[in-house]
């Protein structure tokens, strides 16, 4: 299947269209990225259908190292993972870490996310630690949870290439 699609800057106008990338904590993460990405801090860019419904998004943070850019709340619609839209989406982030003049990319993968885990393997990242990491859920709750650190070194191409 052969899909039409945008990789574009989130809008404010978008956050309404995330609600399946992870419930409204989500979005509100998103949402703090998004004014985060007005003080050029991070980049928050979506995938879209050729009708503009959104089917993947993710940023990249700037602010947690100088040498490096973080990817981050990277999600693709459930029905439509497998079909390449995540190796679209880290592509189009390394794009921005890059155009920083930044060499290393880094993003985290929760240890109980083995598919995600094989995809950023695939595209080059390799295992440099883990940390504790936590994020808001539903009812106002905190997850809590161990992630494995991944990076890449953008200054090398990638695996295959």
């Amino acid at each position: 299947m052969k899909l039409r699609l945008t990789v574009r800057d989130l809008e404010p106008t978008d956050l309404g269209d995330l609600d399946w990338s992870g419930g409204s904590e989500h979005v509100r993460v998103m949402a703090q990225a998004l004014q985060a990405s007005y003080a050029d801090e991070v980049a928050v860019l979506v995938i879209a259908l050729a009708n503009g419904r959104l089917v993947a998004t993710g940023a990249v943070d700037f602010r947690p190292d100088p040498a490096a850019g973080e990817l981050t709340t990277l999600a693709v619609h459930e029905h439509l993972q497998s079909l390449g839209l995540g190796t679209r989406l880290v592509t189009a982030l390394e794009k921005r870490v890059r155009a920083r003049g930044l060499g290393t990319a880094r993003l985290t993968v929760e240890h109980d996310n083995p598919r995600a885990r094989s995809l950023y393997l695939r595209l080059g990242y390799r295992e440099v630690g883990s940390r504790v990491e936590s994020w808001p859920v539903a009812g106002g709750r905190t997850y809590v949870t161990t992630t494995a650190v991944l990076e890449r070194d953008l200054t090398r191409p990638r695996p295959g290439q």
